[in-house]
């Protein structure tokens, strides 16, 4: 069972994207006034879209200590502070995104198995940009997982700038609503999302 704290500043309808299932439990980590996280013990803490990132420059040191210790990041929005080590976010709309696409640079952990990149994020008329909405600068090549069709990183793996393991994408949202459902068709954010648990699992198993 995996123990995921899941950052939350009271967007309405988070959980709805995060729920409990067979394989793994969900505690918040509610953001106020005077935040002091502490995310240690969990096998996996998740910034989702939406995060307060004012919040998390301040709490950079709690996230840089979990790193240190083997923990593994997940940042599923554009983290317009530098909270993340190794990692910076940029934000960039100015690029025409009606034929966005994106191709896996190397994906030495298997996040991406079992997606269709051909239409992948694709939202009504084709648009994808809702998923990549700006790019990740990162101080570790050989962590990029995805880019799109301008070049720029949308996705990253690091396991170079900490102990710890960091997934990022520049701000393209993952979750799983269902998770003890079978995967519905074309649903390649859920896949995604599973793909890392099981990422988390397989860390959790050798480390213990």
């Amino acid at each position: 069972m995996l123990d995921v704290i899941l950052i939350d500043n009271g967007m309405h309808g988070l959980r709805d994207f995060f729920v409990d299932g067979a394989g793994q439990r969900y505690r918040q980590a509610r953001i106020g006034r005077h935040w002091q996280p502490d995310f240690s013990g969990a096998d996996l803490v998740i910034a989702p879209n939406g995060t307060d990132h004012v919040a998390l420059h301040e709490a950079r040191a709690a996230v840089a200590d979990y790193l240190d210790e083997g923990g593994v990041l997940a940042c599923f929005c554009g983290f317009f502070t530098p909270w993340i080590p190794g990692n910076r976010w940029i934000h960039d709309v100015g690029r025409p995104l009606d034929a966005l696409t994106f191709d896996c640079v190397e994906d030495r952990l298997g996040l991406l198995d079992g997606v269709d990149l051909e239409r992948f994020a694709a939202g009504r008329h084709g648009i994808r940009g809702g998923w990549a909405c700006g790019r990740i600068e990162t101080a570790h090549a050989q962590s990029v997982v995805l880019r799109d069709s301008h070049g720029r990183v949308v996705m990253v793996a690091d396991t170079q700038s900490t102990a710890g393991l960091i997934v990022a994408t520049a701000s393209g949202p993952l979750g799983d609503g269902a998770p003890d459902q079978p995967i519905g068709d074309g649903d390649d954010l859920s896949r995604i999302y599973r793909n890392l648990l099981n990422v988390v699992r397989q860390r959790k198993e050798r480390q213990s």
